[in-house]
């Protein structure tokens, strides 16, 4: 049995202090079938959180205030099976990075991004046809 776009669609709370990587990351994923919420803090992301279902929180590592690791800790402390992705241009990962499930470079492109997001949400496809 099939399960429609709408019981699928999954909901991305997309944490970045820069305006344009955030818009240009909320199209992506957007056009790759998520629903996207996005926060300019990580504050703002926490605010959220306290509002609004998410299913999986993707933040940049580098911001003002709270950094993308400082907030993952602080997700999985109020909500310890939320999945926490950290995104970063450094391809290294941050020593303080053990409370997020997931680190990504951004060097590895939108599409090795949206594969993976969606393979912690809905598991791995199967790609062989019905």
């Amino acid at each position: 049995m099939e399960t429609s776009l709408a019981e699928a669609k999954r909901t991305i709370l997309c944490v970045d202090d820069e305006a344009t990587p955030m818009l240009l990351r909320r199209f992506v994923l957007e056009k790759s079938g998520f629903c996207v919420l996005t926060a300019a803090s990580g504050q703002e992301a926490l605010q959220i959180l306290d509002r609004q279902p998410v299913d999986l929180v993707l933040t940049d590592l580098l911001m003002p205030g709270l950094s993308g690791t400082e907030l993952a800790r602080e997700v999985k402390r109020r909500r310890p099976h939320l999945p926490v992705v950290l995104l970063s241009g450094v391809n290294e990962i941050p020593e303080d990075a053990t409370a997020a499930d997931l680190f990504l470079s951004k060097v590895e492109g939108p599409e090795a991004m949206c594969r993976k997001l969606s393979e912690m949400l809905h598991g791995p496809r199967n790609n062989t046809a019905a």
